[in-house]
């Protein structure tokens, strides 16, 4: 069973937006001022609205997820409705990914991410991954109390929020951390990645630069 359904079994006043805790620590390593940005998987479009950059677009293939975006606000943000596998898209100084890469085939998505980044752009994902070794077990046994603390104390300061909404897509299965260790070193070598304690990893490439 996945930790992310575990979690998902707390009381109602207890559940938390574990992407937005995140989504902090990614916006921390984007540089600011970028020429242009992509950000993918974007659903309602809250990281795509806070990126620094001159051009933004955000994609997602749920036409519903990708309208409510547009309607919500971000004039500067230009959203597309389409499947970042096949739409036809620039090359972007960043690039984000906010537990979206799951979605998606893992090598063929982590490789259209690598080819969507500019020479010398940078590519972050924030990811889900399925605990699978001894020592994200024992990792495990901390966060789910943790998580549940972490809910109580956003439920009593009343800045919780909800993990999805209600017609955000959900998936039942990530890749594992060693499956993603292994697409990394094939697709984006050098790239940095480190799991987190919320069944969260990220992911951190810079694209070499063009000689």
């Amino acid at each position: 069973m996945r930790a992310e359904q575990r979690k998902l079994r707390l009381p109602e006043r207890l559940r938390w937006d574990h992407n937005a805790w995140y989504r902090r620590r990614l916006l921390r390593r984007l540089p600011s001022g970028a020429r242009s940005a992509l950000d993918v998987g974007c659903g309602l479009g809250d990281l795509a609205r806070s990126i620094d950059a001159a051009e933004v677009t955000a994609i997602d293939a749920d036409a519903r997820m990708v309208e409510r975006a547009r309607a919500a606000g971000g004039d500067r943000v230009r959203w597309i409705h389409g499947d970042v596998l096949t739409h036809e898209l620039g090359r972007y100084d960043v690039v984000t990914a906010e537990a979206s890469l799951h979605h998606l085939p893992l090598r063929a998505g982590l490789a259209r991410l690598a080819e969507l980044t500019a020479p010398g752009g940078l590519l972050i994902v924030i990811g889900l991954y399925l605990t699978s070794t001894p020592a994200e077990r024992a990792v495990e046994l901390v966060a789910l109390p943790a998580n549940a603390l972490v809910g109580l104390a956003k439920a009593v300061t009343g800045g919780g929020g909800k993990p999805h909404d209600a017609e955000m897509p959900i998936v039942t299965t990530a890749p594992t951390l060693p499956e993603i260790r292994a697409a990394a070193a094939a697709i984006v070598p050098g790239a940095r990645i480190r799991r987190h304690l919320f069944w969260r990893y990220s992911l951190v490439w810079r694209a070499p630069e063009l000689h």
